[in-house]
Protein backbone atom coordinates (compact mmCIF):
# COMPACT_ATOMS: atom_id res chain seq x y z
CA UNK A 1 0.00 0.00 0.00
CA UNK A 2 1.67 2.88 -0.86
CA UNK A 3 1.30 6.40 1.23
CA UNK A 4 -1.43 7.60 -1.15
CA UNK A 5 -3.75 4.48 -0.42
CA UNK A 6 -2.76 4.82 3.29
CA UNK A 7 -4.16 8.58 3.35
CA UNK A 8 -7.15 7.64 1.39
CA UNK A 9 -8.47 5.32 4.34
CA UNK A 10 -7.44 8.58 7.27
CA UNK A 11 -10.86 10.04 7.27
CA UNK A 12 -8.97 12.55 10.11
CA UNK A 13 -6.70 13.86 7.62
CA UNK A 14 -9.97 15.26 4.79
CA UNK A 15 -10.45 17.28 3.36
CA UNK A 16 -7.63 16.79 1.03
CA UNK A 17 -5.79 19.55 -1.53
CA UNK A 18 -4.47 17.39 -4.61
CA UNK A 19 -2.04 18.85 -7.04
CA UNK A 20 -1.35 17.29 -9.99
CA UNK A 21 1.66 17.63 -12.90
CA UNK A 22 -0.68 19.62 -14.77
CA UNK A 23 -0.64 22.46 -11.97
CA UNK A 24 -4.69 21.53 -11.73
CA UNK A 25 -5.11 21.43 -7.66
CA UNK A 26 -8.52 19.95 -6.24
CA UNK A 27 -10.04 19.81 -2.57
CA UNK A 28 -11.32 16.34 -1.68
CA UNK A 29 -14.18 16.94 1.30
CA UNK A 30 -13.88 13.63 2.32
CA UNK A 31 -12.24 10.39 2.40
CA UNK A 32 -15.17 8.64 0.77
CA UNK A 33 -14.81 10.83 -2.32
CA UNK A 34 -11.81 8.82 -3.20
CA UNK A 35 -11.00 5.30 -4.58
CA UNK A 36 -8.69 2.99 -6.32
CA UNK A 37 -10.38 2.55 -10.18
CA UNK A 38 -11.08 -1.08 -10.70
CA UNK A 39 -7.95 -1.50 -12.84
CA UNK A 40 -5.57 -0.71 -9.79
CA UNK A 41 -3.49 1.70 -11.39
CA UNK A 42 -5.54 4.70 -11.35
CA UNK A 43 -7.17 6.97 -8.24
CA UNK A 44 -10.89 8.70 -9.30
CA UNK A 45 -11.17 11.56 -7.20
CA UNK A 46 -14.68 13.63 -6.61
CA UNK A 47 -13.67 17.25 -5.89
CA UNK A 48 -15.61 19.96 -3.84
CA UNK A 49 -16.14 21.73 -6.69
CA UNK A 50 -14.76 21.92 -10.50
CA UNK A 51 -15.23 18.29 -12.83
CA UNK A 52 -17.73 15.79 -11.25
CA UNK A 53 -15.18 13.72 -11.22
CA UNK A 54 -11.42 13.02 -11.87
CA UNK A 55 -9.16 9.89 -12.98
CA UNK A 56 -5.60 9.95 -12.07
CA UNK A 57 -2.55 7.69 -12.55
CA UNK A 58 -0.67 8.45 -9.21
CA UNK A 59 2.47 9.05 -11.21
CA UNK A 60 0.71 12.35 -11.89
CA UNK A 61 -0.14 12.96 -8.42
CA UNK A 62 2.85 16.07 -7.43
CA UNK A 63 1.59 16.51 -3.84
CA UNK A 64 -1.15 16.11 -1.38
CA UNK A 65 -1.80 17.86 1.63
CA UNK A 66 -4.20 17.86 4.48
CA UNK A 67 -6.52 21.34 4.90
CA UNK A 68 -7.92 20.11 8.09
CA UNK A 69 -7.47 23.35 11.14
CA UNK A 70 -5.17 21.38 14.30
CA UNK A 71 -7.02 22.24 17.17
Amino acid sequence: MNALERLMLTPEDFPLEVTLSSGDRYVIPRHDYTFLHPNKQDVVLFPDSGPYHVLVNPAHIVSFKPLRKIS
